[in-house]
């Protein structure tokens, strides 16, 4: 068979296998269980999996720098536990200076602004429509939108 033939992309909705219960969400039953377990789950994975994995890490991590600072490092070496601290304390005050900095030279210079209100004839406009069907699309509670290939909107169905 044809590779291209067999994913082609189906228009046509009829023929698309959508279950029912995808757009009529009064079919789905007991979302509360669903729920529960979504919860259960979050909470073993907090309180058991990560902080047994964080442990994992912190033991392995510090058998390779006891390895790498303590045992085969010398006192005198490019990377004794001196030299970094010192650089740790360089670091951290260069951090410091440049926070400083920027906290001296942008205090109390907010430059952000709010965007610009968009009046309903600038969005009818945007969208091709007119301001009455825009503000029919306001008050909806359920409505579905139909795209061109181009991504224009072609018209809209309002459900109640």
């Amino acid at each position: 068979m044809n590779n291209i033939s067999k994913y082609k992309i189906i228009e046509d909705i009829s023929k698309l296998e959508i279950p029912e219960y995808i757009d009529k969400p009064e079919y789905v039953k007991h979302k509360s269980v669903g729920y529960s377990l979504m919860f259960a789950g979050w909470l073993i994975w907090f309180w058991l999996l990560i902080p047994l994995f964080t442990l994992f890490l912190w033991w392995f991590e510090g058998k390779t720098i006891y390895q790498q600072i303590v045992v085969q490092a010398g006192p005198y070496s490019e990377l004794s536990l001196i030299n970094m601290v010192v650089m740790i304390i360089i670091f951290i005050s260069c951090l410091f200076i440049w926070a400083t900095y920027n906290w001296v030279r942008f205090y109390g210079n907010d430059r952000r602004t709010a965007p610009p209100e968009v009046t309903d004839q600038q969005m009818a406009n945007s969208f091709d429509l007119r301001v009455n069907d825009l503000q029919n699309l306001h008050k909806a509670k359920n409505i579905t939108l139909f795209y061109n290939t181009h991504g224009k909107l072609e018209h809209f169905d309002i459900h109640a």
